[in-house]
């Protein structure tokens, strides 16, 4: 069975902050013209002699007739040497003892229908697949004190970057090898996943994961059987004992059901794509599994949690990256588990920027004219150059602020129409939605939670109103957010703006989007997703940021 083509957004490059470009990055790319002609990909091989045998399968496949015309073409080209052991291994003496369809698969495996140079190979398979379907994946080796880049686990790029008249051609020392395995027949052919394969037959998802559809791909992350006995797990009755609750495993909703399916993601995700984004859907309904990227390390279900760090598990990119006709596996270097949190108040300062930290500035001085791009969370509309600022709150009509900071967006019409962030992870619950900002202006606000509008806008000019009781004026949808009796203190407001139902444990796409044009600032301070069932005025938060009660 053949993979389709994927189609896949493209992905800022910049996004990456090095992620697998440690490697890459420091490679030349050289290119070679083939001569002064040019030829076409078809006749470069055909002319050099140590490629004849797969020149050979080329017209015998007949893909020589567009390899020999205009196009955009790469061909992972597999020398002499390297047909022979192929054919050696296939107890063949020569290609016409293969049948014409194993020689078009032969050839289809090496052909990609787009340029693609080793500068290119930065996120860990090549974005397009191969004319047979595969994707080929890339990774650098050390071999023999050489550095190499090596193809599908497998095969050595020897003469790379041949530019020809319709591509490029890569000379290599292997044959790719034809996937013919399901994901589940992959993971039974391991040993050291044998109880991970129990798990998956006892619960029925072997099924699901022996499909041969057309379209439907699975990402699996496998377990070892040393991984599940550091946990205490050595036969499949102990995950049973664990985790079966409801008497029958194939229950979608018994908890050794959903602890396995969790390991399951419903797309073709390898590595390079785990990383690309925080959290990935599972194959239990709402709920998702975290990623972290921590230098060359991909992390699994690690967050910071109460104040504790809850370490999670790291993916074994050396032994990952399996392709099969269904799917790609991955293997994890421990278990990963379903977090069962209940809802959880979210006290959020969104100033409060990893690249702030980094900088230097956060809590520390003004940074101003921050460009797109540099928070990765933080994006927003208008032109090109448009700025937002991160400014101390030090000014006495300014003070008072959570954390004595705020973030200044110039949100209106005509400079930034809105702004959109990503939220810390809210736990799946019922929530009213708090915005704490200083007065300024009189720009009207809606916001935004993952697209949908929630019902109550902000007028940026609103002063708190400050003669009614707590209580009355948390009846009318506002509170003071901030503590102490500072001088700018009562020029902030905080307003409830909603109430969600957040259906998936995860971080969330907040907005806020504006239709009037006052030129005024938005000072934003303070962001709050609290249980509808808990308690909504206090604490209160001071310039330090610490929860203060009546």
């Amino acid at each position: 069975m053949k993979m389709k083509t994927l189609l896949k957004s493209s992905i800022t490059r910049c996004m990456w902050i090095g992620l697998f470009m440690m490697l890459f990055s420091c490679t030349k790319e050289n290119f070679t013209e083939t001569t002064d002609t040019s030829p076409n990909i078809n006749r470069f091989l055909a002319e050099h002699e140590d490629y004849s045998l797969f020149a050979e399968a080329i017209q015998r496949a007949g893909a020589a007739s567009y390899l020999d015309a205009w196009g955009t073409y790469t061909v992972f080209a597999p020398n002499n040497s390297a047909m022979q052991a192929f054919l050696q291994s296939e107890g063949k003496s020569g290609l016409n003892d293969l049948a014409e369809a194993d020689v078009k698969d032969l050839v289809n495996l090496h052909i990609v229908q787009d340029t693609v140079s080793t500068g290119q190979f930065r996120d860990g398979k090549i974005q397009r697949n191969s004319v047979f379907g595969m994707f080929i994946t890339t990774a650098v080796q050390n071999i023999d004190g050489q550095s190499y880049f090596v193809l599908n686990k497998e095969s050595k790029i020897i003469m790379p970057n041949i530019r020809t008249g319709n591509g490029v051609v890569h000379g290599v020392d292997k044959v790719f090898t034809k996937v013919t395995n399901t994901v589940m027949e992959e993971i039974e052919a391991d040993p050291n996943l044998s109880l991970f394969a129990e798990a998956l037959h006892l619960t029925g998802l072997d099924a699901l994961l022996n499909q041969r559809v057309a379209e439907q791909f699975f990402s699996v992350l496998a377990v070892s059987n040393a991984a599940f006995a550091q946990r205490g797990f050595n036969t499949i009755q102990d995950l049973v004992e664990k985790y079966n609750h409801t008497g029958n495993p194939k229950n979608p909703e018994d908890s050794l059901y959903m602890h396995i399916a969790y390991h399951v993601l419903p797309d073709l995700k390898y590595v390079s794509d785990l990383a690309f984004s925080s959290s990935h859907t599972t194959q239990v309904p709402r709920e998702v599994l975290l990623v972290k990227v921590d230098r060359e390390k991909i992390i699994l279900n690690e967050e910071e949690w109460l104040g504790e760090l809850e370490e999670g598990a790291e993916v074994d990119r050396e032994a990952s990256d399996n392709t099969t006709v269904n799917g790609v596996l991955h293997y994890i270097k421990d278990d990963i588990y379903i977090k069962q949190r209940q809802p959880f108040r979210v006290d959020w300062d969104p100033a409060d920027q990893p690249e702030l930290r980094v900088a230097g500035v956060y809590g520390r001085s003004d940074l101003t004219g921050i460009t797109k791009g540099f928070l990765k969370d933080v994006t927003w509309g208008g032109a090109d150059n448009t700025t937002i600022s991160y400014l101390l709150s030090t000014a006495s009509n300014m003070q008072g602020a959570v954390n004595g900071d705020r973030l200044q967006v110039t949100l209106r019409t005509a400079v930034i129409p809105w702004i959109e962030f990503k939220t810390p992870v809210v736990v799946r619950g019922r929530y009213k939605v708090w915005v704490g900002w200083r007065q300024n202006g009189g720009n009207t606000v809606d916001t935004y939670l993952n697209g949908v509008k929630l019902s109550r806008s902000l007028n940026l000019g609103e002063y708190r109103i400050r003669t009614l009781p707590d209580r009355e004026l948390e009846a009318l949808g506002y509170k003071k957010h901030v503590a102490g009796n500072l001088s700018g203190v009562n020029n902030y407001n905080c307003k409830m703006v909603g109430i969600v139902d957040i259906d998936v444990t995860d971080r969330h796409t907040l907005r806020f989007e504006t239709n009037t044009n006052v030129n005024a600032q938005f000072w934003l301070d303070f962001i709050q997703f609290i249980p509808i069932d808990q308690e909504q005025i206090y604490p209160q938060f001071d310039t330090q940021g610490n929860a203060v009660y009546p």
